[in-house]
């Protein structure tokens, strides 16, 4: 599996957030560091000695050193934090992987963190604790099979439209006990659980990154009833969605 090699030298050099605008397209440049990008909305579109690559939100790449980089489509106002570095690559199962999926719940903190060391005082040894931290927090994800995986990929790709057991088990032809008992095995879940869990992360993402309507973002996480979304998402956070939002946003992303 080709990605940066974690037995050699990892050094940070710098970390940022980034906005685009309408219609922006990723600078043109043959850069000589490798780049940690982490989408948190929007797509990212870029090319590498010309082969085509998107980023969407909630996902990240690490674009490879020693590369020419061209946007020549414009990307969709990707918001996304960036981290220069120097490493090397290899093809091993040791590897930090070249691309993946990450939580912005859970990682927000630490890039907000990174982001303030990043422009103010602060000692290199600090700068390159929190980025090995975020690396190995990108790296440290519970094994699944390959099956788990697809039916995990699925079912947040169409969270809108799942709207019970039957609907997985109609796409991938699997019994209902079998995608049972692999949930509860892999993800420690019911399939519904996990929907449920899914839909509510997706709600806390839409609401701290956008402003779009709660009731728009509640139709979009696959509720048509928002009582019982409201139900289930006090439940998870303690807040109601407008509440949750006010408390996310008065410590943006980005300042």
């Amino acid at each position: 599996m080709i990605g940066i090699d974690l037995n050699k030298n990892v050094i940070y050099k710098f970390a940022s957030f980034r906005y685009f605008e309408n219609a922006e397209h990723h600078v043109t440049r043959f850069c000589k560091d490798n780049v940690l990008l982490l989408v948190f909305d929007g797509v990212l579109r870029f090319s590498e000695d010309g082969v085509e690559k998107e980023v969407r939100a909630g996902e990240y790449y690490v674009q490879r050193k020693n590369v020419y980089q061209a946007g020549e489509i414009a990307s969709d106002e990707p918001k996304y934090f960036y981290v220069h570095f120097d490493a090397e690559w290899s093809d091993s199962e040791e590897n930090f992987p070249q691309k993946g999926k990450f939580n912005l719940t859970e990682l927000s903190e630490l890039m907000k963190k990174l982001d303030a060391v990043a422009h103010g005082d602060s000692t290199h040894a600090e700068r390159q604790y929190l980025f090995l931290k975020l690396i190995l927090m990108l790296k440290e994800k519970p094994l699944t099979s390959r099956t788990a995986s697809r039916l995990s990929d699925y079912i947040e790709e169409n969270l809108a439209k799942i709207s019970s057991l039957s609907d997985i088990c109609n796409t991938f032809h699997y019994s209902k006990n079998y995608i049972i008992r692999l949930f509860k095995k892999e993800f420690g879940l019911s399939p519904i659980q996990y929907i449920n869990d899914a839909k509510i992360k997706r709600a806390m993402y839409l609401l701290e990154t956008t402003s779009r309507p709660v009731k728009e973002i509640t139709e979009e996480c696959g509720y048509s009833d928002y009582p019982y979304f409201y139900k289930r998402f006090v439940r998870k956070t303690g807040s109601s969605p407008l509440r949750w939002r006010a408390q996310m946003q008065e410590n943006p992303l980005i300042k």
